[in-house]
């Protein structure tokens, strides 16, 4: 090979580090916008994974195309699938574009590449028929494994592709498989848009609320740290007359739990509510009021008396709670210590917890 040839190479190579630059509208799973690079590497890296269910192809061919694909991106970018209805020339402007790549290279080199990448445009032959299956896949599992933006379009992915990844039993499989998540992210998204629910915990909650009350009170100047063993230990005890959890999105992003209090007057049917937690990076969003809500509406549904809780008078008394100074929490300050009586009727004495609220102290 002469030095000419080696210096058109190499300025070819210089020129296909474009593709680098170029961002899809796929999101790694770190969050970062995934380049068109990126996305052929792991296409190439799709066909050896699967290299035993392809043995009738020519897999160095295979490869070949999947470099190529879209090397035409490097001159003027991707497209997204979503938008290509609006570009009717872009496979006309993406070879023009990889005949501007290609021109530093000798003609049998710069012919070869050419020719796979009309290959692929046609997806006539079995090769190009796979790299076009197996493109969508790539896309497809991009998208769901991704940190997207909220508005990301996870129902758009449910038809993309179809026509191309049925050519193979093992093609259809896949899709099978990666469609499921497509659905489960479409069904995700759908919750979030719709906001927080509010539900009764389930088996498998307990982690997710611990690890949220941790968080929720960590560095509160009102808290000592033990308010997720509370929750555990009433858990245990059976005495959480209510657990409930906000739900947006599949996580759970606030609780409250309520317990029920003995009073010394004798006088049955009342609960404390707490500890109530909201996920610090959801705070201020209205999450608290709707678990408030839902466990105020819960004891009266379930025939309480009324409710006690310890916290700031300006917010809980837009739930109707009051200080009353006949009823009494010992060792605490009486203003923070409020109640709300479900029937008009209210108890005179002081107010004792479970002894859950004794543990690390």
């Amino acid at each position: 090979m002469d030095i000419d040839q080696i210096r058109g190479r190499l300025d070819f190579l210089r020129e296909a580090e474009r593709l680098k630059s170029v961002l899809r509208s796929a999101h790694t799973a770190s969050g970062r916008t995934e380049s068109t690079a990126e996305h052929s590497w792991r296409l190439c890296l799709m066909a050896m994974a699967f290299e035993d269910e392809l043995a009738d192809l020519d897999l160095l061919k295979v490869l070949k195309m999947c470099v190529v694909h879209d090397l035409g991106e490097a001159i003027h970018g991707d497209i997204p699938a979503i938008e290509q209805g609006a570009h009717p020339d872009k496979s006309a402007q993406e070879r023009e574009d990889l005949q501007v790549l290609t021109r530093t290279l000798d003609a049998p080199l710069r012919a070869g590449i050419l020719a796979l990448w009309d290959e692929y445009e046609k997806a006539e032959t079995p090769e190009a028929q796979a790299v076009k299956a197996l493109d969508k896949l790539e896309t497809l599992l991009q998208h769901n494994q991704g940190a997207n933006p909220p508005d990301f379009d996870y129902e758009f992915n449910l038809g993309y592709g179809q026509k191309h990844t049925g050519s193979r039993p093992l093609f259809r499989a896949m899709r099978a498989l990666v469609d499921v998540e497509t659905q489960k992210k479409v069904e995700a998204a759908r919750r979030a848009q719709a906001g927080p629910v509010v539900r009764p915990e389930q088996a498998g909650d307990e982690a997710a609320i611990r690890q949220l009350t941790v968080a929720a009170f960590a560095g509160a100047a009102h808290a000592d740290g033990t308010e997720h063993l509370i929750v555990d230990a009433l858990r245990a005890a059976g005495q959480l007359t209510l657990s409930l959890v906000a739900e947006d999105g599949g996580e759970i992003v606030g609780h409250v739990a309520l317990s029920p209090v003995a009073i010394s007057d004798g006088t049955t049917g009342w609960h404390g509510l707490g500890p109530i937690s909201v996920a610090p990076a959801r705070q201020g969003q209205g999450i608290g009021r709707l678990l408030m809500e839902a466990a105020l509406a819960g004891l009266r549904a379930a025939g309480a008396q009324g409710c006690v809780l310890l916290g700031d008078p300006a917010f809980y008394g837009r739930f109707g709670f009051v200080v009353r100074p006949g009823l009494v929490l010992p060792g605490v300050p009486p203003e923070y210590f409020q109640a709300v009586s479900f029937h008009g009727a209210w108890p005179v004495g002081e107010v004792r917890y479970h002894a859950a609220f004794g543990v690390g102290a």
